[in-house]
């Protein structure tokens, strides 16, 4: 016989808060929520910011844009996602986002395994950033299967 779950609800900017690299992030559904099947957060992206290229050797990486617009580069193509636009990124692509606003956007991330989001918690726990300390977030990133492979987007 299943279990019964109890629905998990959060409102917009609910949820554990974050701010690994300087975003805000709420993570809505933990991959302790899922089982490790997949994790969400919302993420709030200055204009302007965005990660270094990286690829996910395991996981899917979906984003919703809900406002604002960001640029999307996924093995040498880019695309502009307005509110409303949603991207999925296959495992072992290489890529990065970046806000174009204007001002703040707004996105919905999922995480398919979910165990990525540990990697937030762990550079927000050391206070590492993309300007400094990037040999240790590689080995944090490297412990998800993550590799940063280049530079923001201009």
């Amino acid at each position: 016989m299943t279990q019964k779950q109890t629905p998990i609800v959060h409102a917009p900017a609910a949820g554990e808060a974050n701010s690994a690299f300087g975003f805000k992030r709420y993570f809505r559904i933990t991959p302790e929520d899922t089982g490790g099947a997949f994790c969400v957060f919302e993420e709030e992206v200055e204009e302007g910011a965005g990660p270094p290229l990286h690829i996910h050797h395991v996981e899917h990486e979906m984003f919703t844009v809900l406002s604002g617009s960001v640029k999307f580069h996924c093995d040498g193509t880019e695309a502009v996602a307005e509110a409303g636009t949603t991207a999925l990124i296959p495992p072992g692509a290489c890529h990065a986002f970046k806000g174009i606003g204007p001002g703040t956007s707004r996105v919905l991330v999922m995480l398919s395994p979910g165990k990525g989001e540990g990697f937030f918690r762990e550079v927000e726990k050391e206070g590492l950033s993309s300007k400094d300390g990037m040999d240790r977030v590689n080995e944090i990133a490297a412990k998800y299967s993550v590799e940063f492979v280049g530079p923001p987007l201009d």
